[in-house]
């Protein structure tokens, strides 16, 4: 299978090395990833400007053809589609270093580059590795694992267009994730919270130390509960981001709107 890689942490990421590391023997893999650090850059792209592409050996996989990418996480993937390399049959945006659940999948680099894949027809997953214990992540072989699991839940139960599978994963040994269980998002907010370091040629200069805020009373069928629990979570996710509102009718929901011709 041609399957595209790419990720918001840089291509020389651990989580990128352990995808290759897990699929190069049995798929044939493309990488384009942002050539530095790209978290929380959402589903922006670089428009109206220069994007540059650099070709970047693997040394323990010279087969893998790869470019460190001037842009955002969506310009890599966009560039990866019959430009860079041949159109793939999959794309798998990861793995991420920490948990993308409840509303990080609105800032989420790793998650905004599979949606992309998504609406442009292509099976999409996004993985990440869920280090919220203190000290360094470690076990990217376990993302690594449910990543190739994830390739077959894509072909054996295919999502509608703009549909894609975010997994998120413990930080353990493979045989110590309690087992995987599908999850809706949670709610996982963070202050506004900015410190003031002084000013600079007339411009005040701030520093983001927001902390997360605790949601300890969430409902139990979330991917924040059960990867707190130990579980692997799959959500399916997708473009629409209409609200429904229960019971209301078209009718009902334009009434207030009629009052005055427009």
């Amino acid at each position: 299978m041609d399957i595209l890689l790419t990720n918001d942490d840089g291509l020389l990421s651990p989580g990128m090395a352990a995808l290759i590391q897990e699929l190069a023997a049995d798929h044939r893999l493309y990488v384009s990833a942002p050539d530095r650090q790209r978290s929380a850059a959402g589903g922006s792209m670089t428009i109206r400007n220069i994007l540059r592409a650099k070709q970047v050996p693997f040394r323990e996989h010279p087969k893998v053809r790869a470019y460190a990418v001037s842009g955002t996480p969506v310009d890599c993937v966009r560039l990866g589609f019959g430009r860079l390399f041949p159109r793939p049959e999959v794309v798998i945006s990861g793995i991420n270093l920490g948990p993308n659940r409840g509303t990080d999948v609105l800032y989420s680099g790793t998650c905004s580059a599979a949606q992309e894949a998504a609406i442009h027809g292509y099976p999409a997953l996004a993985v990440s590795l869920d280090g919220s214990h203190e000290g360094p992540f470690v076990h990217f072989e376990t993302a690594a694992r449910l990543a190739r699991r994830g390739l077959a839940l894509l072909q054996q139960r295919p999502l509608p267009f703009g549909g894609y599978y975010s997994i998120n994963v413990p930080d353990l040994p493979l045989e110590e994730v309690k087992g995987i269980r599908y999850g809706h998002l949670g709610k996982v907010l963070y202050e506004a919270a900015y410190e003031e370091r002084g000013a600079e040629a007339g411009e005040l200069i701030f520093y983001e130390c927001g902390q997360r805020i605790p949601n300890e009373e969430g409902p139990r069928d979330t991917d924040e509960y059960w990867l707190s629990q130990g579980y692997a979570t799959v959500t399916a996710l997708g473009y629409d981001c209409t609200i429904p509102l229960l019971g209301a009718e078209e009718e009902e929901i334009l009434k207030p709107l009629k009052g005055n011709t427009i």
